[in-house]
């Protein structure tokens, strides 16, 4: 009774989860300052500061995503400013990796805001870290150490959607479908219910060797 009490409340906790999940808005990128392809700019294995001026802060951002690559990341500190006044900020903790990280900030005002700076420190490396960005002229580069750097780095500024997760359902189940040689929104609902049986006989197998 009490392993099937606890497989109870811990699916239930999944589905909480999911139910919080799927209510939520997905983050959008509202602005991005370059199409081009992005090459490394410069890397560092020690903490590190760096700055870029002449950038647009869109209004309602909530997340700003920076071009930095690494096996496993850094703690990531970003601030936004305007002249001198701190317009908002955010920390990513270490431990993650990949060709870009999303720093979340403190929402903006309503309205977008330029020319800002936006700057970020890296502590806690783990290893090599590069910026990621494209070859600019010398007096638009960014900075970092007290000079400038070979150009401007990759940043990406996102928002919450106007539509949540759950909202998008059903036009995800139609993507899911894209491409296949049966084409359709079943591929979705195949795939929950592989899942969901997944679950059951997961479940099953549980309360059946530990009785």
């Amino acid at each position: 009774m009490r392993i099937r009490l606890a497989l109870a409340a811990g699916l239930l906790l999944i589905a909480l989860a999911a139910a919080r999940t799927l209510a939520h808005a997905p983050l959008v990128v509202t602005l991005d300052n370059s199409l081009v392809t992005h090459e490394t700019l410069v890397s560092t294995t020690a903490p590190a500061t760096a700055c870029q001026a002449g950038e647009i802060l869109p209004a309602g951002t909530s997340a700003i995503r920076l071009g930095l690559t690494t096996a496993l990341g850094p703690r990531v500190r970003v601030t936004v400013w305007s002249g001198s006044r701190l317009l908002t900020e955010g920390v990513h903790g270490p431990g993650w990796e990949g060709a870009s990280v999303t720093v979340p900030v403190r929402p903006v005002a309503s309205r977008t805001l330029a020319p800002v700076r936006v700057c970020l420190r890296l502590d806690l490396l783990n290893g090599p870290v590069s910026m990621l960005g494209w070859d600019t002229r010398h007096a638009i580069a960014a900075t970092g150490g007290g000079k400038r750097l070979p150009g401007r780095m990759h940043i990406e500024y996102l928002r919450p959607a106007q539509a949540s997760w759950l909202s998008m359902a059903s036009a995800t189940a139609r993507r899911l479908g894209f491409g296949r040689a049966a084409s359709g929104i079943w591929n979705a609902v195949l795939v929950g219910a592989l899942a969901a049986l997944l679950v059951a006989i997961s479940c099953w197998l549980v309360t059946r060797e530990l009785q």
